[in-house]
């Protein structure tokens, strides 16, 4: 079945996993990682006072790492997720429609079990949780879910770009422009003290820091979520000579307007220049086109007879997402505050980088191990059990594929 766009009906998607969304995952958790790590430990280690705060590392190297991770991480690959999350959508509608079951009851019961998942994440282990965010945005998404492609990218890229618009008025920027809401040297005694203190910390400014998640990447995530809609009707993953074609394309133009703009953002990063605010919309505003060139970058990888393999090594996190971004929380928790180690305000950023590249190394080899033997993580098994009220198999059957 087709629509007039030449939409294959989701109904009549195959069963099986799509390697390339699971492959797209994984390079979102790394993505996500680096991004994360750095805006944490930066924050647990800021000094001076609550009008005058500064960051405790402010060498070179250490303007370096924060000014790459500004240039080439921050503001993408959250808008890969919610691309993601769209896509999905269309497969779980799918999936009900085979079964015969209702897709509308279904994910309701996905969204409020990944509400509470997200609760406890952002309560107990991580302020800047996505979970509470994609779960509320997921109604948005059932109630607009009949929209047809063309409309629902329509729609995705102007409501992005209305939001963009905020950030083009002058004011603060960055991680220190935190600083207006809370006490940065404040938050990092409590970060960098005991249990107890990191714990009422954490506790303390959750409502805060959920509310700012929702505000500053509601409206930008809702619109990948509805590119992403209308991409999984389409069955872009589906199609390699569409999906071929599609991809030099998002290469050439999201690093053809990305590039240039990145590298005065990195730039001002570095102090070696005073970027007026235009620069910091224009990043906002490109920012979508570059996620949707390092889409186009992995999956042209993916297809390639010598990276394919490598590529093939990041599905096995991606089909853990869920299990993975919690557990990255709880390393970043365990190392870096006083849940464990406390290290926010011993470990520079550059060392930083090396924790999180063993952790995401780590991640791929026991999410490859955990699969051979089970069919789900431990949350994606949470989350199936609440969608479809039933208790799945813990093991994997033999000769089943893993997530199957």
């Amino acid at each position: 079945m087709a629509d007039a766009l030449g939409t294959r009906s989701p109904a009549v998607r195959s069963t099986s996993r799509i390697a390339e969304v699971d492959i797209l995952r994984g390079f979102a958790l790394f993505g996500i990682l680096i991004t994360n790590v750095v805006v944490a430990t930066s924050l647990w280690s800021v000094v001076g006072t609550r009008e005058d705060p500064v960051f405790r590392f402010g060498g070179t190297v250490d303007l370096l790492v924060r000014a790459t991770v500004d240039a080439l991480f921050a503001g993408r690959f959250y808008l890969l997720f919610a691309f993601l999350f769209g896509y999905s959508f269309t497969m779980q509608i799918a999936a009900a429609q085979r079964a015969g079951a209702s897709p509308v009851r279904r994910l309701m019961r996905r969204c409020a079990a990944l509400m509470a998942i997200g609760l406890v994440h952002v309560y107990l282990l991580w302020i800047g949780d996505i979970l509470t965010l994609y779960a509320f945005l997921c109604l948005t998404l059932i109630a607009l879910r009949k929209l047809r492609p063309r409309t629902a990218v329509i729609t995705g890229v102007v409501l992005y770009a209305i939001w963009s618009a905020w950030s083009f008025i002058p004011g603060s920027a960055g991680l220190l422009a935190f600083g207006e809401f809370v006490d940065l040297p404040a938050i990092s005694a409590d970060y960098t003290g005991d249990f107890a203190s990191t714990f009422a910390a954490q506790t303390a400014l959750a409502p805060v820091f959920l509310l700012l998640i929702w505000f500053g990447q509601g409206v930008p995530s809702l619109a990948m979520f509805l590119i992403g809609m209308a991409a999984g009707k389409r069955n872009l993953f589906a199609e390699p000579e569409t999906l071929r074609r599609w991809s030099f394309r998002a290469l050439v133009i999201g690093f053809g307007l990305g590039l240039p703009i990145s590298a005065m953002t990195f730039a001002a990063s570095m102090t070696w220049w005073h970027a007026p605010s235009v620069i910091h919309g224009l990043q906002m505003l490109v920012n979508p086109a570059m996620t949707f060139a390092y889409i186009a970058a992995v999956l042209l990888a993916a297809q390639s007879a010598r990276l394919g393999r490598r590529t093939a090594l990041l599905a096995p996190a991606g089909r853990m997402a869920a299990t993975n971004y919690i557990a990255q929380s709880v390393v970043l928790m365990v190392v870096y505050t006083g849940y464990g180690l406390a290290l926010a305000d011993d470990i520079a950023p550059l060392g930083v980088i090396a924790i999180a590249l063993l952790t995401f190394a780590a991640q791929l080899v026991l999410s490859a191990w955990w699969l051979r033997g089970h069919a789900y993580g431990p949350v994606e098994w949470l989350l199936r059990a609440a969608t479809y009220l039933t208790v799945p198999p813990w093991r994997r059957l033999q000769n089943a594929p893993p997530g199957a």
